[in-house]
């Protein structure tokens, strides 16, 4: 009886074989990566740490549980308090002393944006050792001279950085990883995270894997916030569950909106923005992640990005109805704002011969969100924003809102016509040179007449409704100046 084994038979052992050491090496590793991803054991005497709960995970502070609840921003803190927020993310380092103190002096929790260059494959800056060096050298000082502020809840490493989905470390990783460990060396009190472009499986495998000593993981969403929590879920599956923040949370960006043909997004009204954060807030809250600890709105303050008006949620004194939203959300209140009953209200703009002006009110009682100005939309020549609106240089032409201001008697209106920013620089060079520009001929209560502007190109017709009560709602049209030739 011969004892040979036939090529094919020794040809699908070795397939089986080979097949089970790879399943057996692979699960090994994802356990591996499960356990370094874990949040470990932590000195309970540190003044903020994350801790492992039955449920999922906890931010303590000073000894107590604390939820972020807050927004993203460089001023008007005191208004962040007044209206139930514990938190501010700070974006830039410039005079952070004066914010951490101005934050502390409205019991307000900084989590302070360390910048970091953005990952570039192309133009990779992190391959030059001394750039790498002196960048170190920056963050090791910044954090030092801060890391006892009382103020201080988390450090977050880079915003949006093109955290790259690779194999093999590379040397952006390599100094990446090397920031972590120097912050959580010369700061072992506070948390150290960093923040992704929306909700990437990619980004989140590619940290989990290269750098499993970031405390947690933040996220800016807008339009895709309802995918965080079963993509984090996907992720935290193959490698371990990490605790995580909203950063950035908002209404629909310009990358995500529709466009006119010549490429200008169109902007929702900031009604329709209220009802997009209230809509969002509740996904998260409803969503019951225990490895949530908490989400920042955006954006708290004035910005231009693509518009001066998309993500602002303060002007000229007066706060956008959407903080009456998000006010009523953080305290539960009874007294939410209604979104229904929109209709024609006859104002008067401060440039015509009848003025309404008056100071925005402080009497208003707190915990009580005021009901939303209702801004429903804009008519261009009785045309819409999705209509693609093209003029010829210097045509007369009409525009009018359609709303409902509940509760108040007058309100004002401004109008302004801007040039399109096609650029999402904020530089001051830029802001200096995005000027409005002149050319309204009538008011006339909801309605305005205007001259459309001399120069070929594309420009937005601007609203603005201010209250009472303080608040202001707006909504815009781009349209085009094309010349015949």
């Amino acid at each position: 009886m011969s004892n040979h084994i036939p090529e094919k038979v020794k040809l699908k052992l070795l397939i089986y074989i080979s097949l089970a050491l790879f399943i057996f090496i692979a699960f090994g590793g994802l356990f591996a990566l499960r356990s370094l991803n874990t949040v470990k054991s932590v000195d309970e005497s540190r003044t903020v740490y994350v801790e492992r709960t039955e449920a999922g995970y906890q931010l303590i502070r000073n000894g107590e549980p604390f939820f972020i609840q807050g927004a993203g921003g460089d001023s008007h803190f005191k208004e962040l308090a007044e209206i139930g927020g514990n938190t501010i993310r700070i974006f830039d380092t410039a005079n952070l002393q004066y914010k951490l103190d101005e934050a502390h002096k409205y019991n307000l929790a900084v989590i302070v944006d360390i910048y970091l260059p953005r990952y570039n494959k192309t133009y990779n800056s992190y391959d030059d050792e001394n750039e790498n060096a002196i960048l170190k050298q920056e963050i090791k000082e910044l954090v030092y001279q801060h890391k006892d502020h009382p103020a201080l809840l988390i450090w977050n490493l880079g915003n949006e950085i093109n955290y790259p989905f690779v194999f093999r470390k590379n040397e952006f990783i390599n100094t990446f990883n090397e920031l972590v460990s120097i912050i959580h060396s010369v700061d072992p009190n506070h948390p150290v995270s960093t923040s992704i472009e929306g909700v990437s499986r990619k980004a989140m495998s590619s940290i989990y894997i290269h750098s499993p000593e970031i405390d947690l993981l933040s996220f800016n969403t807008f339009g895709n916030t309802k995918l965080v929590t079963s993509n984090f879920n996907q992720i935290s599956f193959l490698f371990g569950s990490k605790p995580y923040f909203f950063s950035e949370l908002g209404p629909d960006g310009p990358w995500e909106s529709t466009s006119t043909s010549w490429g200008a997004p169109i902007e929702a009204t900031s009604t329709k923005k209220a009802e997009l954060f209230k809509t969002r807030m509740n996904i998260i809250e409803d969503s019951e992640d225990a490895a949530c600890l908490g989400s920042l709105i955006f954006y708290w303050g004035t910005k231009l990005e693509r518009t001066h008006t998309w993500f602002s949620l303060f002007q000229d004194g007066y706060k956008s109805e959407i903080i009456s939203v998000i006010e009523s959300l953080w305290n539960q209140s009874n007294a939410s704002p209604e979104l229904a009953g929109l209709d024609f209200l006859f104002i008067n703009t401060k440039d015509s011969n009848n003025n309404i002006n008056f100071s925005p009110g402080e009497s208003r009682q707190p915990n009580i969100s005021p009901k939303l100005i209702g801004l429903d939309y804009m008519l261009v020549n009785n045309r819409g924003a999705n209509d693609n609106i093209i003029f010829a240089p210097g045509e007369l032409s009409h525009a009018e809102i359609i709303f409902h201001e509940n509760g108040n008697d007058s309100v004002r209106i401004d109008w302004e016509i801007y040039p399109e920013a096609w650029y999402s620089d904020t530089s001051e060079m830029a802001v200096n040179n995005y000027k409005p520009i002149n050319t309204f001929v009538q008011f006339e209560k909801n309605k305005t007449t205007f001259l459309a502007p001399i120069i070929e190109g594309p420009y937005r017709i601007f609203a603005y409704i201010y209250n009472q009560d303080g608040f202001f709602a707006t909504t815009n049209t781009p349209f085009y100046v094309l010349r015949n030739k």
